[in-house]
């Protein structure tokens, strides 16, 4: 299929890379110049295993291109995935002006039927916003779908998130595009959860929510290790024995940090 990424930050490069190790022609959209001419060249602007060896790969075999041209990007695409960025403002909101632009663009731009998904970390909601922003300036013979689509990847093992991931949600309330979401994921061999949209969006901010809480968890725990004579490498291995529990982020160390736990937390606090 023809696919258009829109955003060249983390995200938007690895799912563009990947998608064309899949097969499909991909093309990565971005309005900073100068980081697109870096891509055209076979540089990522980001470290991550991996990912620039793919990006040569799919440029030289021409199953991925870069560009800032809105035009070329959008017209005659099937799928357009929106991986623009979320950042957090002074209130611990997410600034969603960067989702407002692309929707717009995607909108004067689109010359057939499409389907939208969603990658970026969006409050629950924001998926209905784009669906409304898109209907009200397409042209009115076509026909757009929005989906929300998360991303789960780590950092540092993206790429094998990618292919080899627990899970993917797909939340639309249309049968049809949920469906022809899961025969397009259906080469990965991945679970596929089809799920409404707004709950989509939740299991997003639930479950980095949970991941935080429990590197949290562990350093306090710590910290009572150390009160009391015990080690802490000993009680998180018993505790992680425990199927329930598990081993995954169990690590003491300086608490949870990155681009995504502190601000994704904050807006899930707002939601109460």
């Amino acid at each position: 299929m023809k696919v258009t990424v829109a955003g060249a930050g983390y995200v938007g490069l690895v799912t563009s890379a990947c998608l064309a190790e899949l097969g499909h022609q991909v093309t990565c959209i971005d309005i900073q110049i100068e980081k697109i001419d870096m891509l055209q060249c076979g540089r990522s602007p980001i470290y991550e295993p991996g990912l620039e060896t793919l990006i040569e790969r799919n440029l030289r075999n021409g199953q991925l291109h870069f560009t800032t041209d809105a035009h070329q990007a959008y017209s005659g695409a099937d799928i357009i995935f929106i991986a623009v960025g979320t950042p957090e403002t002074h209130d611990g909101s997410a600034d969603l002006k960067y989702i407002h632009v692309v929707a717009h663009t995607i909108a004067n731009y689109i010359d057939q039927d499409i389907i939208v998904c969603t990658k970026s970390t969006v409050p629950v909601g924001t998926n209905e916003l784009i669906q409304q922003i898109i209907d009200s300036r397409k042209p009115p013979n076509l026909h757009a779908e929005v989906v929300a689509n998360p991303e789960f990847l780590r950092e540092g093992a993206a790429i094998i998130d990618f292919f080899h991931g627990d899970r993917i949600v797909i939340g639309t309330s249309h049968r049809e595009t949920a469906a022809f979401m899961e025969q397009f994921y259906l080469p990965l061999n991945i679970p596929i959860l089809k799920t409404d949209t707004r709950s989509a969006e939740m299991i997003k901010y639930a479950a980095n929510a949970f991941l935080a809480t429990k590197i949290s968890f562990i350093n306090e725990i710590a910290a009572i290790c150390d009160n009391v004579g015990a080690d802490i490498e000993e009680v998180a291995f018993g505790i992680g024995q425990d199927k329930r529990i598990g081993h995954h982020f169990f690590k003491t160390g300086i608490g949870n940090g990155g681009s995504c736990f502190p601000k994704d937390i904050k807006q899930l606090i707002r939601f109460e």
